[in-house]
């Protein structure tokens, strides 16, 4: 992987206007297979025969890019990746666009290309890259390039997903900046991490992102919005500055740039951009997600993205009549009509999934329907910005249908179907047993049927999560499917998934939604709220009492009720508790992440308890921790 991406790059723009036959190391995978999405857009935006090779979209004016070395993503052609994915993979090398010599995207280190602005006396950074220690290369190489030295000014966060913001502690100084965010933007870092779904989030990322996989060509390829996502050091500093309220503006002046933040829920509620009004730039964050189709639902999973709502937030941006277009990921676009093109076909993208999905579902269409009716126009199923390679529409179309209609799609047989379990050892003992069915399996995988292969052995392995034999069928089924890929939340499942089955999975690399850093900047009524999500209903069905917390170091009590298998959370409590225990936010902190041992915390005089002591010990005795390590395939 030491070859040069510009000169591929250069090459690709070149060669890739004909069909690109697989080359003799292919083998049989990828035999007449067309990259349509080649490196640069060149031949879109400015016409077939432009000549030209600058590394952004559009307009080679006002824009350079500097190289820093390097490209995270796995580039090389193999036999194990699809061609397209290999030619997304030749967009993400490493460096620094510049425009106007004020704006500059540090492009490449991560998940996030962070944008950073040059003031009069100080910088403006919006969305810190995803990890510590990737932010601090980006700042490095930032003021290695061009030499500026100037302190942190202001940080934006466009919105509560850790690779907007996760790395904030890799900028210098940046406790005493301006922060920025949506005023709702805390209550959903909460609800993604301990305060709800946080544990489930954070093992379901780890197989859509692929983070328990090497970067290699049977493993992790790219980040499908950039070179890889991987947290080894996840932080956060609270907002201390607001856009507040739905659609809410903000018009600020920082370091003598003049901005416009405005809220634009999207793909994100709590999205904002900035435009910059002198300069006419907009940097559009995630409302335009990357060069892919966007992520409306994402298989990690999440509540209902309506694209009712997101199509919209689009025409907000075209608006602006930007000049030229930052994103969170992806990189810029130069010249007004570019820029107008390139969000239209997006919004388009959208509303046409959307409207198109309603249209089906009216006339009697089902999820397994969908996946198969909606495709894209012909005149943007190859739009530079709407490859396969990140959201799909084919699992778009299916979210739709749930997030409009719900689950049930009409046939009363699956109100209360025969359960997975004894479904399956019925359909095993219906084609003659354990054995048959294996063999029925082999074959389906021998002719390449390889998804229909992973669905009969998948009840074979359902009798007896032991059985290698169906496990490691099933694994190398699963693991054709993700080499066929383009996009990279379905392949790394695929491969996640076959080293779940076959057994070298790794742990060691997973991501950390509930990381310290992250819970100290909550608020204590936050932690103490977030506790219910782990209470046992089983051990608390016939409880009913109140155990009370008093924060000493910012004076304040709140409260958890348990009755009867419910954990009522009272705010600024000042009722009668069974016991209250007075305690400091580090020390609660401590408690909740298992770095505080509680008798000892008492014995040393941390923690203090009024009333009924053994009522405390009864109480934490009734939660439990989300389980380590649970099984998403084999089950």
């Amino acid at each position: 992987m030491k070859k040069s991406i510009l000169a591929l790059s250069v090459l690709l723009a070149s060669s890739l206007t004909l069909p690109a036959k697989a080359g003799a190391n292919h083998g049989h995978r990828f035999d007449d297979v067309s990259v349509t999405i080649p490196t640069l857009s060149h031949d879109y935006y400015l016409g077939e025969g432009s000549g030209a090779t600058h590394f952004w979209h559009g307009d080679n004016k006002d824009m350079t890019w500097t190289a820093t070395g390097g490209n995270n993503a796995y580039f090389d052609v193999s036999d194990k990746v699809h061609p397209q994915l290999t030619a997304h993979s030749q967009k993400m090398e490493k460096g620094i666009f510049a425009y106007k010599e004020t704006f500059f995207q540090v492009y490449g280190y991560g998940l996030t290309s962070p944008m950073i602005v040059d003031g009069d006396n100080g910088l403006l950074i919006f969305d810190p890259v995803e990890s510590v220690e990737k932010m601090e290369a980006v700042m490095a190489d930032f003021r290695k390039v061009t030499g500026n030295q100037k302190p942190v000014a202001a940080i934006m966060y466009s919105h509560w997903h850790p690779d907007h913001y996760a790395g904030v502690r890799g900028i210098e100084a940046a406790e005493q900046a301006k922060i920025i965010a949506h005023d709702t933007f805390m209550a959903n870092v909460v609800k993604g991490s301990m305060g709800g779904t946080g544990p489930a989030l954070g093992f379901r990322v780890d197989y859509s992102l692929g983070t328990l996989l090497e970067v290699e060509e049977g493993g992790r390829i790219n980040g499908g919005l950039g070179p890889d996502f991987e947290i080894l050091e996840h932080s956060l500093i609270a907002p201390n500055t607001f856009v507040e309220g739905k659609f809410g503006q903000l018009d600020m002046e920082i370091e003598g740039i003049k901005v416009e933040f405005k809220h634009v829920p999207s793909e994100a509620s709590d999205e904002i951009t900035a435009y910059f009004p002198d300069f006419e730039l907009l940097f559009g964050s995630e409302v335009i997600q990357g060069e892919s189709f966007p992520n409306l639902h994402t298989i990690r999973g999440t509540q209902y993205r309506d694209p009712s709502i997101w199509f919209p937030g689009v025409d907000t941006l075209l608006e602006y009549q930007a000049e030229t277009l930052m994103v969170s990921h992806g990189r810029p676009v130069v010249g007004a009509k570019h820029v107008d093109d390139t969000l239209t076909a997006y919004r388009d993208a959208i509303q046409f999934t959307y409207d198109q999905s309603i249209k089906a579902i009216n006339d009697g269409a089902t999820q397994e329907d969908l996946i198969r009716k909606i495709k894209l126009p012909k005149h943007l199923e190859n739009h530079p910005w709407l490859g396969d390679f990140y959201g799909s529409i084919r699992h778009a179309a299916k979210q739709i249908f749930v997030g409009e209609m719900g689950w049930f799609d009409g046939d009363p047989t699956t109100l209360n179907p025969t359960h997975s379990v004894e479904a399956s050892k019925r359909m095993v003992e219906l084609v003659g047993g354990r054995d048959e069915m294996l063999r029925i399996a082999q074959q389906a995988f021998d002719k390449g049927d390889f998804q229909w292969s992973a669905e009969l052995t998948t009840h074979i392995i359902r009798l007896d999560l032991e059985d290698m034999g169906p496990r490691l069928l099933k694994a190398r089924a699963l693991r054709e499917l993700g080499y066929r890929e383009t996009n990279n939340n379905w392949r790394n499942w695929y491969l996640t998934s076959a080293k779940e089955l076959d057994g070298t999975i790794d742990y060691s690399k997973k991501i950390n939604l509930q990381a310290p850093d992250l819970m100290a900047e909550f608020e204590p009524s936050q932690l103490v709220a977030g506790m219910r999500f782990g209470l046992n209903a089983q051990r608390s069905q016939d409880q009913h009492f109140t155990v009370a917390f008093a924060f000493e170091d910012s004076d304040e009590t709140h409260a958890l009720e348990i009755r009867r298998s419910v954990a009522q959370f009272h705010e600024n409590f000042d009722g009668e508790p069974k016991a209250t225990v007075h305690l400091t936010k580090p020390i609660f902190l401590g408690l909740l992440v298992g770095k505080v041992d509680f008798v000892k915390a008492v014995q040393d005089g941390y923690i203090q308890i009024d009333g009924d002591v053994k009522s405390v010990a009864s109480f934490f005795s009734m939660f439990d921790k989300p389980a380590e390590n649970p099984k998403v395939t084999l089950r």
